[in-house]
């Protein structure tokens, strides 16, 4: 499913938010625009300026080396060649203080030139102009150049022409990644030059050094020198007081911090949060907090998830007392999705629906309900708590409720899909120029900014939970569930396309690319579990083969997908009457069963049936792996409580009970399991296991009895199995009716559903009806 709103520096595919990037310089572009300075200015007509290469007959100046600066290794591209260890950028040398002895600069001997020294300050003096008509008699004055001004101007372009083509870069060859990276390294040694070699002002060096060390720890390894670019940017915020650039930073630090040492960022961040508080910043306090809480779900363990669930305790009781109620619904939310991920028991599900439903009490507020991101979010925790613990009309009623808010607040979505939270104005330190984390809008209000994800991809999302809610009427809803598979599996092929781009860094992309990949794969395995439940089996491994390509780029694929695939590839071979194959892969190490503690839900799910499936391959005295049956049993015993639990499950075991095992069931035991199995599937509405039901019970009870209670259990089972559109159960539905209707002496109609049964089992395949032959002669012994 989907994730919580991600803040900002998602390089990793986890959460953690990332300030806004301080402009450096002018917001110059190029492709036929005006590059404005001072007056005159050089003109771009279709590239960004070259590598080493400055507007103008410019003197070339001291070569500055990049260090450690190794991009990190993207998800979905072949291996990125690491970038220079230089990279150069040559610049004039600063214009001597005495212009009539001085000849403009020439760029065809460098070598003259003195190396700037860091010590030095350079005016602001207008850019390059073009030399004014003097009279004959005056000396002609040599152009004074704002080195300062130039090289953020650089900066900003060439880190704008690499964000230009971050989403393209992370999914195609080499070349394209190789031209991203060039474009950073010369605007990082832009940054690096203004860092060691000028005497800035000091709100300007700080923003410099925020954006260095945030492009630094966004696309290269070196972890080091972004620690030290901070470190020293802090003390600077602390000497002249700017405290907003200084929780930026802080705000970055700790995250570098977490990729070398997760416990050392944390014991930071306790100190940086208590600091917050002191000063009253309480919308620093709240971005601190949900730092905290995003680093601790990093990790699957108990304990962290506990403390990321107190953080944002602590953020609802603030909230609270300052009358933020758009805060306190989300950290509600959130706090809801934490339930759901720890754990799929009863009692998590009653904390988040707990917790959603003071969510939901704040949304009354209009302006909380006008946070368009944060309603949709809500709607999505509570459809996923349905789904948990499945209740048929509960799940459409909250689709229903999702949609209609994806629908309504489509035309409030921010174009980059951050979110932006109004936070108490009087009590915040925000950036004056409507960038960062904490920032100011037009109307003075103060916004504290997250980024979760595109309007597209929540779409996308939308139409994978929606299609899980309806699925249980998949066949007698004109097959609806699965047009909504396609439909957002179409929906993601328009967002990962060639030509979407997006101003964002290679790495970001590169994560933005993972998560739609992994949703496309969840696309397709439910698309074809939801074809196999129409015994469509070659549909079904034809989307398999989908699945194993869109997984395919993966270094490491997610656990839980490779499960989902493993046991979707035993149900086929199984369906296709490949009962030896099935029974290798139900009993690979990828569907062995753990401990209940130990065992993630989902994993614990499928380990389960595929224990059922195995029983009831390995069932037959005559079968070789006859003797596993009593230990596959015995493995069940630890795992009842959750069986009983999920009416599904519950079901399909009590099926399995009623089975003739060694040593079969009594009567009276078989009439009560399938009793047990017909009532907990009408509960959720599984109109398969239904059909199953009833189809073992008119086999059981009523073969060769005559009477009207007979005839109706076996023309409900024929019904069931042709709405369901399982060839296989029609044709042996069809086969039950038409002998309880020769016992009723109803000739013809018998011998016409007969014919259908023949027809309909002429479509299975071969396997399976010579295994279905097997299966009787054996009963029939």
């Amino acid at each position: 499913m989907g994730y919580p709103p991600e803040m900002k520096g998602n390089v990793n595919g986890m959460p953690g938010y990332l300030p806004n990037n301080y402009p450096l310089g002018l917001d110059s572009r190029y492709g036929g625009q005006t590059f404005p300075m001072h007056g005159a200015a050089p003109v771009y007509h279709s590239q960004p300026p070259q590598v080493g290469y400055l507007p103008g007959q410019y003197a070339q100046g001291p070569y500055t080396p990049m260090h450690n600066d190794r991009p990190r290794a993207q998800a979905f591209s072949s291996p990125i060649p690491p970038k220079p260890s230089g990279f150069a950028v040559f610049i004039p040398s600063p214009i001597s203080s005495h212009p009539q002895s001085q000849r403009a600069p020439s760029i065809h001997n460098p070598s003259r030139q003195p190396p700037l020294q860091s010590s030095q300050r350079v005016a602001p003096s207008p850019a390059v102009q073009s030399a004014p008509v003097t009279p004959a008699h005056a000396v002609p004055q040599p152009p004074s150049i704002d080195y300062q001004l130039l090289l953020l101007s650089l900066a900003d372009e060439y880190i704008a022409a690499a964000r230009s083509q971050g989403s393209l870069a992370s999914i195609e060859h080499d070349t394209k990644i190789q031209q991203c990276y060039k474009l950073l390294a010369a605007g990082l040694s832009c940054m690096e030059i203004l860092i060691k070699q000028f005497k800035l002002q000091p709100q300007l060096e700080a923003s410099v050094r925020l954006r260095y060390a945030s492009i630094l720890h966004e696309e290269t390894q070196s972890l080091i020198e972004a620690e030290q670019t901070l470190s020293d940017g802090i003390k600077l915020c602390d000497r002249y007081r700017l405290f907003d650039l200084k929780y930026n930073m802080q705000h970055l630090l700790s995250r570098v911090l977490f990729d070398g040492s997760p416990r050392a960022s944390l014991r930071f961040l306790d100190k940086v949060i208590e600091d917050a508080e002191a000063y009253g910043h309480s919308a620093w306090v709240y971005a601190f907090r949900f730092l905290k809480s995003s680093l601790f779900l990093r990790t699957s363990s108990h304990q962290d998830n506990l403390s990321a669930h107190t953080q944002l305790k602590n953020i609802s009781a603030l909230a609270d007392t300052l009358g933020d109620k758009a805060i306190h619904a989300l950290s509600s939310t959130l706090e809801a999705l934490i339930h759901l991920r720890e754990s799929s028991s009863l009692e998590s599900l009653e904390h988040a629906q707990r917790a959603l439903a003071i969510a939901r009490s704040l949304q009354f507020d209009p302006k909380v309900g006008r946070i368009s991101q944060v309603v949709v979010l809500t709607n999505i925790v509570d459809l996923c708590c349905s789904l948990q613990h499945f209740d048929p009309s509960q799940a459409v009623h909250k689709m229903q409720a999702m949609q209609t808010s994806l629908e309504t607040q489509k035309d409030a979505w921010q174009a980059d899909g951050s979110l932006l939270v109004p936070v108490h104005s009087q009590t915040a330190s925000r950036s004056p120029n409507g960038s960062g984390i904490v920032r100011g809008d037009s109307n003075g209000a103060v916004l504290l900014n997250f980024s979760w994800t595109s309007q597209n991809d929540i779409y996308a999302l939308g139409y994978l939970l929606s299609s899980l809610a309806i699925a249980y009427r998949n066949t007698s809803d004109g097959l609806r569930s699965e047009q909504m598979l396609k439909e957002g599996l179409r929906c993601l092929a328009k967002n990962v396309g060639e030509h979407y781009t997006v101003l964002e860094s290679a790495s970001n992309g590169s994560v933005r690319r993972t998560w739609r990949q992994t949703l496309r794969c969840f696309f397709h395995l439910h698309l074809a579990f939801s074809l196999c439940t129409r015994t469509a089996w070659k549909a079904a491994r034809e989307q398999l083969q989908e699945f194993e390509k869109a997984a395919s780029p993966y270094a490491k694929e997610p656990e839980l997908l490779d499960i989902l695939a493993q046991y979707l590839h035993g149900v086929i071979e199984q369906g296709t009457g490949n009962p030896d194959a099935a029974l290798t892969v139900f009993q690979s190490p990828y569907l062995s069963i753990g401990h209940p503690t130990s065992c993630p839900p989902a994993h614990l799910d499928l380990a389960v049936l595929a224990i059922f499936n195995s029983i009831l391959i390995i069932r037959d005295p005559s079968h070789p792996s006859h003797g596993l049956l009593s230990s596959l049993m015995s493995s069940l015993e630890p795992h009842l409580s959750r069986i009983k639990n999920s009416k599904t499950l519950a079901s399909a075991y009590n099926i399995i009970l009623a089975t003739p095992l060694d040593p079969p069931p009594t009567i009276v035991k078989t009439k009560q399991y399938l009793q047990h199995a017909l009532q907990a599937a009408r509960s959720v509405s599984n109109n398969q296991l239904i059909c199953i039901t009833l189809n073992f019970m008119s086999h059981k009870f009523f073969r060769g009895v005559v009477g009207e209670q007979a005839e109706k259990s076996a023309r409900a089972s024929e019904i069931l199995a042709r709405k369901g559109m399982d060839g296989l159960w029609q044709s042996v539905s069809s086969g039950l009716l038409a002998d309880t209707l020769d016992m009723a002496g109803k000739g013809q109609e018998a011998e016409s559903m007969r014919q259908v049964g023949r027809e309909i089992a002429k479509s299975l395949p071969e396997g399976v009806i010579k295994w279905e032959e097997e299966e009787r002669h054996a009963d029939m012994r």
